[in-house]
C-alpha cells in the first residue's frame, strides 16, 4: 500500500480511537463534519478500522486506523 500516514484527532469513547474528529494532511488541519461509513476490515493480514468521512469543507476523504500499528492512514487510491 501507498497509504499516507496521517495524524488524526480522535473520539475515544469506550474505546481509544473510536472515531476521526479530524486530521492533518500536510500543514492543513481538516474537520470531520460527518461520519459516512465506518467498518472494521482485515487488510493484508491487518486489522484495520476504516472510515469514510466528509470534512466540513465538503470534501470525502477514507482514513482508517491499524491497530496493530496504532497509526492512521489516508487512502490513497
Amino acid at each position: 500500500m501507498n497509504d499516507i500516514p496521517v495524524k488524526v484527532r480522535a473520539y475515544s469513547g469506550y474505546r481509544a480511537e473510536e472515531r476521526p474528529m479530524g486530521f492533518l494532511l500536510g500543514d492543513r488541519e481538516y474537520r470531520v463534519k460527518e461520519v459516512l461509513r465506518s467498518a472494521h476490515e482485515e487488510r493484508g493480514g491487518k486489522r484495520v478500522r476504516s472510515f469514510r468521512v466528509l470534512t466540513e469543507e465538503k470534501e470525502v476523504y477514507s482514513l482508517y486506523y491499524a491497530e496493530e500499528e496504532d497509526q492512521w492512514y489516508l487512502e490513497t487510491a
